[in-house]
């Protein structure tokens, strides 16, 4: 019986320390030794700065306009960017950015003459010197910046938009879309007491978008899209029927939230449309122009595997159940016994019970019905039913599309926290859009911010694909499984399940069903990569076989409206057991653990299936099982005692880093070398800047686990899990991201010590970094870390080896699950 839980070590603030690191790189010369090809790029960018000026020129609405600098991928490391000498706030203020490598600036007509002459007078000749008689060069800042820009352009109406007019008119016949255009602005617009804080050249822009809109004479509504402070910069712009009574709606109180009116008539006139549609892409004022979401109904099959009733769980007087809510249409009665607190925003006759109640017979019943081998949680959870989706026929009646539903989120989940303590909600219900490289979609915004603002987290299934781009099952053959996946198109993860401070989960097979390959990837789960950053989906569980099986159908059971056995799959069904283990973690540490710290402890002792841990699989793999599927809560808690796992938790603030040093357990320690295998897992909330596209997330915590040299100089010994074996240590920027998870807020490393180094003296550190023109918050950035060194033998007492060593050094550890009662943040 495992009977080492993971150890918290107290005090944390006495290895909070200051973070004297060096200076950043020098300014490089992207040229250096080929002058004349220099003064050909200087040249270039001298042309397009001058179509940027034409264009600029010649639009009617604002002397301000917008260009896309584009970097080479060589300088995309913050020390390269082209913002401290050529653009700036001086100059051309960078107001965002887009794709990876893309900055968009901010360009006045004052402001193209002064970046002219700088191209025109910067210098074009190598400037050599000698550093240890090695011939080196050392450019001024402005060559450097220049060198690293692949080019300048306009922003054009080809970056605003991606559909066609006649695809948005066809979108909106589909009255769950809310019939609005999303339209993303530069900055917000103040409301009109303030414009007197403009300068005039913004109040003409802004002025002329009014104008411009009023002077089409056609019927425009627009208003705010949501509560969010993330989404201070979309309106929605809505197309109605009839002729222009000379106002914009509520263009002028665009500022103050308000419910958009369900009852509106969407006009679907095409040239109407086009008429919008044309202005806004060429107003400079106007970023994106968007098709809004929808989200996509959860009807399920009736078909039942047994016509006997099941034996439901009956609760138990006194035992301990964790407690989950359920955001779907709503729990049937069979359940009433476990539904503690119920929300009842949708009219009975308007639910469609069979998918929450699916997913409550899981929360509920899934080891007992399904078997540990599927799900290993004890049976019995407590419910809140949060029914907030309407049948898919009754939808318009209570919503204007999917952002509409997601304030409705906002303001009942507060309500059910403080009615019943719940932290841990199931999200099984996605939009009708595939997660986007560079854009972060609006739901998983809100989602972010409901999260943060309330201390919880939303398990959120990643998503199904439509019938016609499911794959052919998981083949036995590795090189035929991979391009099955490469040949497959339109699987991408469903909005919201990007958002990047909840957990998205991807579905697997279960074992034992006939001619299915148990564990590996549901033929009809959706699957990254979506954002440039991070890991998407975090976590896979069991979802049931996309194929029916004459065995076990789809072999994953649950309990139907009537309390019989039924059968089903999909990505919906796979977050439930996510969020019953991440729930059963949260009851078993007393007091307050905090949300990195329960993100920590699920991706940490997350494994790879084993038919996805083959070499072939290296890059992959964390694009369709992200970190793997989790243990149960009891496993990821206690250990063995051929391991120790080691807990910190804390906040690092500007200029500071945590540092820990001490000795690798003495029992795998030979001849002065150290053995075993180390894993270590960080989770920071680290803030987030949308203006900046794909680069949204600003603040860098990176982990190191590092060994002495023997010379007081300290080596790193882990490697990030998702990087190939044969890519070396110094990579780009843009490698860093791809393969090690740079800017992501979890990282995980890991490696096996077969013998290295000749000393015992290890050091943890965790380290911040901050994106161009970007600083820690005053408030810090507070983080999980979670440590395990293991002998690979399980022959050596490392928990006590190790635990013996750090309280001979005055180190307080404490037990995970009571370290609460001793210390303010686990």
């Amino acid at each position: 019986m495992k009977n080492c839980p993971v150890q918290v070590v107290l005090q944390t603030d006495n290895f909070i320390v200051a973070n004297a690191r060096p200076a950043g790189g020098g300014n490089k010369d992207f040229y250096e030794g080929d002058d004349l090809a220099f003064v050909k790029h200087r040249n270039y960018l001298l042309t397009q700065l001058e179509t940027v000026r034409s264009i600029q020129n010649r639009n009617p609405y604002s002397s301000i306009s917008y260009a896309k600098v584009i970097l080479k991928p060589s300088a995309l490391a913050k020390s390269h960017r082209p913002t401290r000498s050529l653009f700036n706030d001086r100059t051309s203020r960078v107001v965002g950015g887009g794709d990876l490598g893309e900055i968009f600036v901010e360009i006045r007509k004052n402001s193209i003459q002064e970046l002219i002459k700088k191209l025109e007078n910067v210098e074009t000749k190598t400037n050599w010197f000698n550093l240890n008689d090695k011939k080196t060069p050392k450019p001024s800042r402005l060559r450097s910046e220049i060198g690293g820009i692949s080019n300048i352009r306009p922003y054009s109406a080809s970056d605003k938009r991606k559909f066609s007019v006649e695809e948005g008119v066809n979108w909106f016949l589909n009255s769950r879309a809310g019939g609005s255009y999303l339209v993303e602005l530069f900055e917000p617009i103040p409301t009109r007491q303030n414009w007197d804080n403009l300068d005039i050249d913004k109040l003409r822009m802004l002025e002329s978008f009014f104008e411009g809109i009023i002077s089409l004479n056609i019927n425009v509504t627009l208003s705010n899209v949501s509560e969010s402070n993330n989404l201070a910069n979309i309106i929605a712009v809505s197309l109605l029927e009839g002729i222009s009574n000379g106002t914009v709606g509520r263009l002028q109180h665009v500022t103050k939230f308000k419910r958009r009116d369900k009852n509106l008539k969407i006009s679907f006139d095409k040239e109407t449309h086009m008429k919008l549609i044309g202005f806004l892409e060429v107003h400079p004022l106007v970023k994106k122009i968007t098709l809004p979401s929808f989200i996509k109904g959860n009807e399920m099959s009736t078909r039942t595997s047994n016509s006997n009733l099941a034996s439901l769980p009956i609760v138990e007087k006194d035992a301990m159940y964790p407690t989950i809510g359920i955001i779907d249409g709503g729990v049937a009665p069979i359940f009433d016994d476990w539904v503690i607190d119920r929300l009842n925003v949708i009219v009975e006759t308007d639910k469609n019970l069979s998918h929450g109640t699916f997913i409550a017979g899981q929360l509920i019943s899934s080891s007992s019905i399904n078997g540990k081998e599927v799900f290993d949680e004890s049976d019995g959870c407590w419910i809140v039913d949060l029914d907030v989706y309407p049948e898919e026929s009754k939808y318009q009646e209570y919503y204007y599309g999917s952002l509409d539903f997601f304030d409705e989120l906002r303001s009942s989940i507060p309500e059910m926290k403080s009615r019943t303590g719940v932290r841990i909600f199931n999200l099984s219900l996605n939009t009708s859009t595939q997660a986007s490289t560079d854009l972060y979609s609006p739901e998983a915004r809100i989602l972010d911010e409901i999260a943060e603002e309330n201390d919880i987290i939303f398990v959120i299934s990643a998503g199904n694909t439509d019938g016609n781009d499911t794959r052919r099952e998981w083949p036995k053959d590795r090189t035929e499984a991979i391009q099955i996946l490469a040949s497959t198109r339109n699987d991408t993860i469903r909005t919201p399940s990007e958002s990047c401070k909840n957990i998205c989960v991807s579905a697997l097979n279960p074992p034992n069903l006939d001619g299915i390959i148990p564990f590996a990837l549901s033929n009809y789960s959706c699957r990254g990569p979506s954002l440039r950053v991070g890991v998407k989906p975090d976590i896979a569980h069991v979802g049931g076989s996309g194929t029916w099986t004459s065995n076990k159908g789809h072999g994953l059971m649950s309990i139907d409206v009537d309390g019989k056995l039924i059968d089903q799959c999909g990505t919906s069904f796979a977050a439930p057991h996510v969020a019953k283990t991440l729930a059963m973690i949260d009851l078993s540490i007393d007091g307050n653990v905090s949300r990195e710290t329960l993100q920590a402890l699920l991706y940490h002792h997350a494994m790879l299936p084993d038919v996805l841990s083959g070499k072939e699989y290296t890059s992959l793999a964390k694009h369709l099982v992200g970190f793997g599927k989790p243990k149960s809560a009891y496993d990821t808690l206690n250990g063995e005692n051929s391991s120790i796992t080691l807990g910190f938790a804390n906040r690092v603030r500007s200029n500071q880093k945590m540092s820990f040093d001490f000795a690798w357990p003495s029992v795998l320690v030979r001849d002065r070398k150290c053995f075993g295998y180390a894993k270590l897992t960080v989770v920071a909330s680290v803030p987030f800047n949308h203006n900046y596209g794909a680069e949204f997330i600003r603040v860098n915590l990176e982990g190191f686990l590092r060994q002495d040299d023997g010379n007081g100089h300290y080596l790193g010994r882990l490697k990030p899990i998702h990087k190939p074996n044969n890519l070396p240590d110094t990579l780009l920027e843009k490698s860093r991201i791809s393969h090690s998870n740079k800017w992501s807020q979890i990282k995980k490393y890991d490696r096996n010590f077969r013998g290295v180094g000749n000393s015992t003296n290890w050091r943890l550190e965790l380290e911040t970094t901050t994106r161009d023109r970007e600083s820690v918050p005053s408030h810090g950035i507070p983080f999980s870390a979670i440590l395990t060194i293991t002998d690979t033998s399980d022959t050596k007492n490392v928990f006590d080896s190790m635990k013996q060593s750090l309280l001979s050094r005055n180190i307080d550890i404490h037990d995970i699950r009571t370290a609460s009662k001793v210390m303010p943040r686990v």
